[in-house]
């Protein structure tokens, strides 16, 4: 027989991992924790991959028939189903062992606890002088003595009054650990509040710098909006700007993306190209880091680092990923970091919007012949990436925004310039902050044209209307969608379209694959 060419084997080992942490996570799902007793997990992952004959775990089992079937029959057919096998036993065992870590922050629910931590996110302000925020590297602490009962892994939501709180302060709250709210898996609202420590890394300090340097030398909303642009932080926008982001199809802009990061790495190519691959592959991926650093480890942040490391280092070494093999690979690798991540609202509309941005874009474009035009590639660039978000977010959040193609068609083009502007007014304003307002004009010309158009669009009465999708709806209209997509790509390939664009002609975002 012959053997499978290697790329195929990456994307169903990748496909077999996400399979296995979505199964893991639906069978978690049946289980409700109320007497908390592992004897009766029925088809929780830990439970049903954890006891075999001999007691040997089942999963183990499994996984060593696999691997001895993968040898005997390597480089045939038959080893690419035992490798789906392995690979989908390691989802299970790793889903498994993350729930179990999981279960202890379920435990204290309904309990009055004290707890340490350190604020891991930006505080978002809310409604009503309300704010929320994550404490990480949590303690539970003994209410009578004050000594450390235990060390819980993961993070806790808290909901409290709005004060002057900054991410890398460590606080301790004492209240009543409840159920949290979307993918939150605890949380805690309204606690007593300690702050134990207002000491940040010289890193947290630069950055609190740099925002406050931005505020200097821009107005609000201007400067929230440049420093949501820069860093993708939705916490830094006001609640009635991000009304209207969201109303006009332009949220994803203050989120990060795989659009923000690649407007970096081309800067960094365009100025760095002439010293050679290597200084621009590390200086890249220094800045990468950073971003990681600056922004936090969010879960579409993390894909779209993820993304841009295996794509520059593939570059480096004169490889290229397929666009399908780099999607799987990466969110089998984030899947295995965080389980958790699977079932993050942020990560999935992430990556369809990838999804549309690689697949089905590049689809469309060879099917019209690669439009010269820089306007109509964006347009088919954005449209393919809310086509594929819609579905969700119609599901979850019943808004559907009308006048979304036309403002990304307005926006886009101008996010790198304004992106570009926004980062020397923050200096300006940080190291001179009584010139910055020269040197920060550029960036409010640009930022301040962006948000007239979404103010003016926003306040159109037809903007935006209220529509739902079920489950079945959903899943039969992504089913379209991929219907589409082989469709576009059978009847190109039939006639000899080419898949990628001339070189004159590419994508910003199409790097990723290049």
């Amino acid at each position: 027989m012959r053997p499978f060419p290697c790329i195929v084997h990456y994307v169903f080992k990748a496909l077999a991992l996400v399979f296995g942490i979505s199964m893991a996570h639906n069978c978690a799902h049946d289980y409700v924790p109320a007497s908390h007793d592992h004897q009766s997990l029925g088809c929780r992952p830990s439970g049903w991959i954890s006891a075999g004959p001999g007691g040997v775990p089942a999963a183990w089992w499994w996984l060593v028939g696999a691997v001895v079937a993968a040898w005997l029959l390597r480089r045939t057919r038959l080893a690419l189903a035992s490798w789906f096998i392995i690979v989908l036993v390691l989802g299970l065992w790793r889903t498994a062992a993350w729930q179990e870590q999981s279960d202890r922050f379920v435990a204290l629910i309904g309990q009055n606890v004290d707890l340490q931590g350190i604020i891991a996110d930006d505080p978002t302000a809310g409604d009503n002088r309300q704010m929320s925020y994550k404490l990480k590297s949590l303690t539970l602490l003994d209410k009578t003595t004050g000594k450390t009962v235990a060390h819980l892994p993961g993070t806790i939501t808290i909901y409290s009054y709005a004060s002057a709180l900054q991410r890398g302060y460590r606080l301790e709250v004492t209240g009543t650990v409840k159920h949290g709210y979307g993918n939150a898996l605890v949380s805690m609202s309204y606690p007593r509040m300690t702050i134990l420590d207002t000491k940040q890394s010289e890193l947290e300090q630069w950055r609190q710098h740099f925002f406050a340097g931005m505020r200097t030398a821009l107005p609000e909303p201007v400067s929230s909006f440049g420093l949501g642009l820069l860093v993708g932080i939705r916490a830094l926008i006001p609640n009635n700007m991000q009304t209207e982001l969201a109303l006009v199809g332009l949220s994803h802009l203050v989120a990060v993306s795989g659009y923000n990061l690649t407007i970096i790495v081309r800067a960094v190519e365009r100025s760095l190209g002439r010293f050679g691959r290597g200084i621009t592959l590390n200086v890249n991926l220094w800045l990468i880091s950073g971003f990681l650093i600056v922004t936090g480890a969010s879960a579409s942040i993390v894909r779209a680092s993820l993304v841009s490391v295996l794509s520059l280092v593939a570059g480096f070494y004169g490889r290229r990923f397929p666009p399908l093999a780099l999607i799987l690979l990466t969110a089998a690798a984030t899947g295995l970091y965080n389980p958790g991540y699977l079932t993050d609202l942020g990560w999935l509309l992430s990556y369809l919007a990838f999804f549309g941005v690689l697949i089905l874009a590049p689809a469309i474009e060879a099917r019209l012949g690669h439009p010269k035009l820089v306007v109509v590639r964006l347009f088919i660039e954005s449209a393919a990436a809310q086509l594929l978000t819609l579905p969700l977010i119609l599901y979850f959040f019943n808004e559907l925004s009308i006048v979304a193609p036309i403002t990304n068609l307005i926006i886009l083009p101008m996010v790198p310039l304004a992106m570009a502007t926004s980062f020397v007014a923050g200096i300006a304003g940080s190291l001179l902050p009584i010139w910055c307002g020269w040197l920060a004009w550029p960036a409010m010309l640009v930022l301040g044209f962006m948000t007239n158009i979404i103010d003016a669009f926003a306040a159109l009465p037809w903007a935006g209307t209220q529509a739902h999708l079920s489950l079945i709806g959903m899943l039969a209209v992504y089913g379209i969608i991929i219907a589409l997509i082989i469709l576009l790509n059978t009847t190109n390939r039939r006639a000899g379209r080419p898949t990628q664009a001339p070189t004159n002609r590419r994508r910003l975002t199409e790097v990723a694959v290049s």
